[in-house]
């Protein structure tokens, strides 16, 4: 009996320790901040919109045509949102920075549509934004 023992002693020391719950990684999203980003507090708003709400809303020319993707609010040391970080459409993975100025909301149900008065051409030629 003593030595049924100590083989179940024996066996349980050599197998690997049971695995944990694997909790996924937080996949990496483009419009994350860099930690020394400053981030829009709770509350902030530009436009007559929460930064959440600038940052699912589209951009578009005044006609309508898509100009590309609001990646995420630009914030200055303040907390206060002074401009969008785009992703132009057709322009890989370059942003650019739209200041608040010039910019206007459409408000459609519960979407929101950003209309900014330039083309595609004219955001693509932007400087790239980097943070």
């Amino acid at each position: 009996m003593l030595a049924a023992a100590s083989v179940t002693v024996l066996m349980a020391a050599c197998s690997p320790a049971p695995r944990q719950a694997e909790t996924p990684e937080a996949a990496p999203d483009a419009a994350s901040a860099p930690a020394d980003t400053p981030v829009a507090p709770t509350g902030a708003m530009a436009l007559g919109l929460t930064a959440t709400q600038l940052e699912n809303a589209a951009l578009a020319a005044p006609d309508g045509t898509g100009l590309g993707d609001i990646q995420r609010v630009d914030v200055n040391g303040a907390g206060q949102i002074t401009g969008l970080v785009v992703a132009p459409i057709g322009a890989g993975e370059r942003w650019v920075r739209l200041p608040l100025e010039g910019l206007t909301v459409k408000t459609i149900g519960q979407d929101h549509l950003v209309v900014a008065d330039l083309t595609l051409d004219q955001l693509k030629a932007m400087p790239a934004w980097a943070p």
